[in-house]
Parts: structure tokens; sequence; C-alpha cells
């Protein structure tokens, strides 16, 4: 089964954990809306940030987060939020829109855009603070602590404002074969700059991280 044929769909787990990738030819319908693979990939990406925040918390109470469990979290966010993710907003989805809506799409895009640039200037930030989340200076580790959150927040407020102004407007304004056409776009994107197998790594990399940092914390209370 190639990257091009997963999508992140809801699954039963016993912990509560919601997404997990589960092929596309199991879903109803001629087309998968670009909107729908693009929402479902938010809740990995929530679920992600859930984990960063949890990494923060642990930091925050002076306590050790393995430099290598950092490593792994913070290779998805780039792999799979930006360079996945972001990559089918900015290189198919972006575009279309300005060109069909150049006024109101092409001022919403704009900030989009901005958001993911300070996206990257923080997961920059994260990487060279990485170290110090397992063992290093207070300093470093407190920074670490409040850009990993800062990371969260703005990453949280992203999805939003996709959910609740992206999506509308793409769907009100791009015609159904444009939305066809970029559903396809997509697939290649997975297929050809994210890599067969890929998406089934990062769940297991998120499922796995959840389980040792969020479900773990929530227990103890």
């Amino acid at each position: 089964m190639s990257a091009a044929a997963l999508s992140l769909r809801p699954a039963a787990r016993p912990n509560g954990f919601g997404t997990i990738l589960m092929d596309r030819e199991g879903m109803v319908g001629p087309m998968t809306e670009p909107t729908e693979i693009l929402r479902e990939e938010h809740e990995g990406i929530q679920h992600l940030l859930h984990v960063l925040t949890a990494m923060a918390e642990r930091v925050d109470r002076g306590e050790s987060v393995a430099r290598t469990d950092v490593d792994d979290v913070l290779e998805v966010v780039v792999k799979f939020a930006d360079e996945c993710h972001h990559a089918k907003e900015e290189k198919a989805l972006f575009p279309a829109l300005r060109r069909a809506s150049p006024e109101e799409g092409a001022a919403l895009v704009h900030r989009l855009e901005g958001d993911h640039e300070a996206g990257r200037h923080l997961v920059a930030a994260l990487r060279s603070e990485a170290p110090a989340a397992e063992k290093g200076e207070a300093r470093v580790r407190a920074q670490f602590a409040k850009d990993a959150r800062s990371y969260a927040a703005l990453l949280t407020r992203h999805i939003d404002a996709e959910t609740e102004q992206l999506f509308p407007l793409v769907e009100r304004v791009l015609p159904a074969k444009e939305r066809a056409a970029l559903g396809a776009e997509f697939d290649r994107i997975e297929r050809e700059e994210t890599g067969a197998g890929a998406h089934e790594r990062y769940e297991g990399t998120i499922h796995r991280l959840a389980d040792r940092y969020v479900h773990a914390a929530a227990h103890a209370h």
C-alpha cells in the first residue's frame, strides 16, 4: 500500500488515543475532499502537540526528558507537520486559493504562511535546546519548555483558523474539478516527497510518545 493511499482516520484504542492511518480506499465517495485530508492530518498534529506540551511540563517540574524522545517528536514535527502537511498547503492549496480569491483568500494565505514560518523558527530553537531537556542548564531547560509551549499554542491557533476560515472558503470558491485536482496533487506530494511507509512510522511514533508522556501523566493524576 503506497503512502498516497493513506489517510488519518479515527480508530479505537484502549487508551483513548485517536487517529491512526488507514487505507483511503475504504472511504465512501468518488473523491476525497482536500480539506478532509487536511482535517484528518490535523488530528495527528494535535496529538503530537499534546506530547510536546507534556514534555514541557516534565521539564518545568525538573524532570528529565530523554533526548531520543525529543529528537523523535521533532522529527515528526518536521517531516509530517511541516514537510508533508504544510507542503500540501504551500505547494498546492494556497496557490489555488490565491488565484480563486485574490483578496480574501490571498490575505488569509499570507497570514497562514506567516504561521508556518514562525513555527519553523521555533522548531529550529527547540532543536538547539533539545539536549538540555534531558540534562542541561536550568536556563536552557526553561527556554525549551517555553518554546515547546509556544509552538503548541501557535499550531493550535493555526489549526483553528484553518478549520474555521480556510476550509469553508476553499469549499466555497474552488469548483469540484479543481478540488479533485488538489487531492491528486496531495497524493503526488506524499508519494514523491514524503515517501512510502512514512505515515505509518510517524503514527507509530506519536502513539508511543503519547503513551509515555500524555497518558502516563494522566494516570499519575
